[in-house]
């Protein structure tokens, strides 16, 4: 799993073209995944007030879909990582368009992280179903949190449909997605990286997520 999206390939680069083209991710989202995909839009647009002056973790950042709605904000630092050198060269460009202040690029693994308590604000979009181990993912974001950071991101669950289960189960026999797993899960995965304010909204088979890692600096 990891090794093919660290290689990229025409199903790794045609999801990039998706989420950055509206209308083409709408469309897909709705016959694979029963979902309105404006809510990843708007969800953005939320996000953007938080981006200022913080310290930003963006894993997996992909091709960069999250920066044309964050263009010109000013975050203290933001590093965009991912596993996949392919999708880092996307994300680059992406970068340049954007003109995000402060951003760097790395190869990361998420569950090896090496941040301790760095970050105000972690956003993973969109990548949770296609890990490994998505519950050490979650532990590592929530390590690489300071106290009273924020976690938002969006994954692919399953239990909401048989149509949408069905997209799930193809995507996982051609070695994109991995063990997608139900809400539940999700949640249980949120509360044992010690975090808190949990709010889950799904529409369709794809769940918004936020948490709150507790205290404050």
């Amino acid at each position: 799993m990891t090794q093919k999206w660290r290689k990229g390939n025409s199903i790794t680069s045609g999801w990039d073209y998706t989420v950055k083209h509206p209308i083409v991710a709408m469309v897909y989202t709705y016959v694979a995944f029963g979902s309105d995909y404006r809510r990843f839009y708007t969800d953005l647009a939320d996000v953007r007030g938080l981006v200022d002056g913080a310290e930003v973790l963006d894993i997996p950042c992909g091709g960069g879909a999250v920066f044309p709605p964050l263009a010109g904000t000013t975050p203290k630092r933001y590093i965009g990582a991912d596993v996949s050198p392919a999708m880092l060269a996307l994300a680059a460009k992406e970068a340049e368009k954007s003109a995000i202040a402060n951003l760097e690029l790395l190869e990361r693994d998420v569950v090896t992280l090496p941040y301790d308590a760095e970050f105000d604000l972690c956003l993973s979009y969109m990548g949770l179903h296609c890990m490994p181990d998505p519950a050490g993912a979650i532990a590592a974001v929530g390590r690489a949190l300071r106290p009273g950071g924020v976690l938002r991101g969006s994954t692919v669950i399953t239990g909401k449909g048989r149509k949408n289960d069905l997209f799930v189960s193809l995507w996982q026999r051609r070695g994109i997605f991995a063990d997608v797993y139900p809400e539940n899960e999700l949640r249980e995965w949120l509360r044992a990286a010690g975090l808190e304010q949990i709010t889950i909204n799904c529409s369709g088979a794809i769940a918004y997520f936020s948490a709150t890692k507790p205290g404050r600096d």
